[in-house]
């Protein structure tokens, strides 16, 4: 078994998603982040075969977020909302909530994706003896 540093190659390239819902509703959190650091474990040697794009929690290996830095962006999808919680959200986020603050609300917090949309830098990691 191996493990496998793996970032991004271009600032502003990690992409979260989280997707969080309520009656029904659902809403996705999209957060960009400057940089950050995944751990990837193989049953061998060979290094992970990652593309860019691809969901790094939903991939073939075990994976770990070490860190994301510096968000760059937030955006909110209502799209899966009705009127009447659209709203509500707009309202929720304008009086300054965060989106972490939906759970004291009844929201369910479900998947969350990790994006890297660049070239992966994969560096083995040393394990210390």
């Amino acid at each position: 078994m191996a493990t496998w540093s793996v970032k991004p190659t271009w600032k502003k390239s990690i992409i979260e998603r989280q997707y969080i819902s309520k009656d029904g509703n659902e809403l996705v959190v999209e957060t960009g982040w400057r940089w950050g650091e995944f751990l990837v474990h193989t049953d061998d040697d060979n290094p992970p075969n990652i593309e860019a794009g691809v969901d790094i929690y939903n991939c073939e290996y075990e994976t770990e977020l070490v860190e994301t830095t510096d968000g760059c962006w937030e955006e909110h999808d209502f799209d899966e909302c009705d009127d009447e919680t659209q709203a509500w959200l707009e309202n929720f986020f304008d009086e300054g909530n965060s989106w972490l603050d939906l759970e004291e609300e009844g929201w369910i917090f479900g998947d969350c994706e990790m994006i890297i949309d660049c070239d992966l830098e994969i560096t083995k990691v040393e394990e210390n003896a």
